[in-house]
């Protein structure tokens, strides 16, 4: 059985289910890619927002009230009032994403909600970007991913 991603998409407003559709099947090859097991890949929940709910969200859970691309939430570290899936839930923030695009249209802004979904994923696999060494351990994994879906690789972090 091909593991599932719960996807949902909060205020879509350009977002076809196709769209959605594609980026869950990606997310899904990714994981694999970088090391997640079936049930791992079951338990991952993408959610996406846009600006003023990322920046709640981001308020409420780390005290920084300004809106990110992405955040993770590993299973052990749920959103406020909810209750995490197995691994955990990757939020990207659309209008981020559409700002951040390389590529214009469509395909760009699924171009860059993989690789902002592969990164989410990474943090939840228990990755972080600090320290450098970290850094160099996640930024493999997140290749491997991105490597996996036909991405270019991902782009460093902090100069790592």
């Amino acid at each position: 059985m091909t593991p599932r991603i719960d996807l949902a998409v909060e205020r879509t407003g350009v977002l076809t289910p196709a769209r959605v559709r594609a980026l869950a099947r990606r997310v899904r090859k990714a994981a694999r890619a970088m090391g997640c097991i079936p049930e791992e890949i079951d338990g991952i929940e993408l959610r996406i927002v846009d600006d003023p709910r990322m920046q709640e969200l981001k308020a409420a859970h780390l005290g920084v009230a300004e809106a990110t691309d992405v955040l993770a939430f590993p299973a052990g570290d749920a959103l406020p009032g909810e209750e995490a899936p197995g691994l955990g839930e990757v939020v990207l923030n659309r209008d981020a994403v559409a700002r951040q695009a390389v590529r214009p249209g469509p395909d760009g802004w699924l171009d860059e909600a993989t690789s902002l979904a592969i990164h989410g994923v990474a943090h939840l696999m228990g990755h972080d970007h600090h320290p450098r060494q970290a850094a160099r351990r996640m930024l493999a994994c997140e290749r491997r991913g991105s490597r996996a879906v036909g991405l270019p690789c991902v782009r460093p972090y902090g100069g790592q």
